[in-house]
């Protein structure tokens, strides 16, 4: 299982979305993109919409960090009292805390909030819980009552083009980590675009983790202890 996010600062949120917008104009892509749908026929137009996000990362306007959990490896019910959502949501905790609020919370600055718009989904888990879980581990990592997460707002997919260009990088990285590339009959445009994303970001493959210090397009594939 892979998850991910990508972080924007706030002022930089609206002409990311307005670019994004011009973009399927230009390239008359109005319907949701995400990887199920990624076609050969339509390949180029999701290698513009790549190649848009790259230009973002590469000048420090956004960011990407995905997590790779191994699914064979987690036993529910030892540690999540059989339930599959907690754990879910406690790798969540992970990707959240690790990747995004120790990276990129400053402690000179009081100031520093996270929106979090997940995508949206049937669950029973509370995410005001999750919020409170969220900023009791800033607190006691950086040693003082701080509560940087604000809200985790979700958002539908396709209302929103961040969410869709984040569903396109997880759904590559996932793609090879499970090894669907190397099945025989497997999609042809699903393999080059992965393989497209893997040259953007610097990497020979999309299923290491990558280099400590490799902030703009992150991959860790996380140990279960």
């Amino acid at each position: 299982m892979a998850l991910g996010g990508i972080i924007i600062p706030a002022p930089q949120i609206n002409k990311v979305v307005e670019t994004m917008g011009n973009y399927r104009q230009q390239y008359n892509m109005h319907s949701e993109l995400k990887w199920s749908k990624v076609k050969r026929q339509k390949i180029e137009q999701y290698k513009k919409f790549v190649e848009y996000f790259f230009a973002l990362c590469n000048t420090d306007k956004a960011h990407f960090k995905s997590l790779i959990i191994d699914n064979h490896k987690v036993d529910h019910k030892k540690y999540n009292d059989g339930n599959k959502e907690k754990g879910f949501y406690k790798f969540y905790y992970q990707l959240l805390f690790n990747c995004f609020g120790r990276k990129y919370y400053n402690r000179n600055e009081d100031n520093v909030k996270f929106i979090v718009h997940p995508d949206e989904r049937t669950t029973s888990y509370s995410l005001d819980e999750l919020k409170e879980i969220l900023n009791r581990g800033m607190s006691k990592y950086f040693g003082k009552q701080i509560r940087p997460f604000v809200a985790i707002e979700p958002k539908e997919s396709h209302k929103s083009e961040i969410t869709q260009i984040n569903d396109i990088l997880l759904g590559a990285i996932g793609f090879q980590k499970n090894g669907y590339n190397l099945v025989a009959g497997s999609a042809q445009g699903k393999i080059e675009l992965a393989e497209f994303i893997a040259t953007c970001a610097g990497l020979n493959t999309l299923t290491e983790t990558t280099k400590y210090g490799w902030e703009r397009f992150s991959i860790w594939n996380f140990q279960l202890r």
